[in-house]
């Protein structure tokens, strides 16, 4: 299964290019924060991460953190770290997930683990994760450190909790829908529900806190199922048994809604179905987008619009 890794649906119209550059070069200076030690040659870890971040991406994460940040009156400056904090966790993230279904490239360009190998693509994807936590470190709100750190270290347990169940799932006989939703739901949507949630920490809206998770969670959920419906005739291609939910590439298996769906008999149209279901997620992520405080879930309302079409245009 894979993360909402680059999602190519969302304009980049809540960021400026001068934005995104600013926050390209605040990355940049944290992680070689990491170098700035006596050191007769650079740290191999920096220049691969450095690497990573050089292959640009869609800063879906940035924009959500920015935008609720400006929207709640956080200080610019705290708004940019929390969207820092965020990126840098994400690719640390990507960085990992690319070692272990062994993906070859990333963003057009060679992955990590196949450029460096496998010890430097761990190192690095280490490196940034140490890197958001020195990010978030950053902020000036000095007494809301405690909650922020706690909320990002138990996304990011979430989103581990993930990566192990799609690993692990080979094991435990057949893929169910509810296993195909808990493991995009943490995996994908912990880490997605994070800036919304840091900034609403950041501005002690305490109570909103439940309705973004649900949101992030409802919007990954239809995200997976719309990735599933563009990839399913190459998943099921490589799958020797049709009728199976799952199929085996490079020692783990890989799950598709669809071909889940195709399984049980009493599925008449699997496409139809999961659709459908994609479409129900994506109302109740809008429904939570738009409860949260001072329209600070409009960027990802306006994701779930986009979404909403895209999916559509399955028959």
């Amino acid at each position: 299964m894979k993360t909402l890794n680059d999602l190519h649906i969302v304009s980049k119209s809540h960021l400026t290019h001068e934005s995104i550059a600013a926050l390209d070069r605040q990355m940049l200076e944290i992680l070689l924060y990491s170098d700035s030690f006596d050191s007769p040659a650079p740290c191999l870890a920096v220049t691969a991460a450095k690497y990573h971040l050089s292959t640009g991406g869609q800063r879906i994460r940035a924009v959500l953190a920015l935008h609720a940040g400006k929207c709640l009156g956080l200080p610019p400056k705290d708004t940019h770290t929390l969207a820092a904090a965020c990126e840098l966790l994400h690719n640390a993230s990507l960085i990992h997930d690319d070692l272990h279904d062994r993906d070859t490239h990333r963003r057009g360009q060679p992955s990590i683990w196949y450029k460096f190998g496998d010890e430097v693509a761990i190192c690095a994807g280490d490196l940034l994760l140490s890197a958001s936590y020195l990010a978030l470190s950053q902020l000036a709100d000095v007494a809301s450190m405690p909650k922020l750190f706690a909320l990002m270290h138990t996304r990011i347990a979430s989103a581990i909790r993930g990566q192990c169940a799609d690993i692990n799932r080979s094991k435990h006989g057949p893929i169910t829908i509810d296993d195909f939703k808990n493991i995009a739901l943490t995996k994908s949507g912990a880490l997605l529900s994070l800036p919304t949630e840091l900034a609403l920490v950041a501005a002690k809206q305490y109570p909103s806190l439940v309705r973004a998770r649900e949101a992030a969670a409802a919007f990954a959920i239809a995200y997976q199922i719309h990735d599933d419906l563009v990839d399913v005739e190459a998943d099921a291609s490589r799958n020797p048994i049709k009728s199976l939910a799952t199929h085996q590439t490079a020692n783990h298996t890989v799950c598709n809604i669809v071909l889940i769906l195709q399984a049980d008999p009493h599925c008449v149209d699997a496409r139809v179905e999961a659709k459908k279901i994609g479409l129900q997620h994506l109302s109740l992520a809008a429904s939570a987008c738009t409860d949260l405080p001072l329209h600070s879930g409009d960027a990802l309302h306006a994701m779930c619009l986009q979404l909403h079409d895209e999916l559509e245009c399955f028959e």
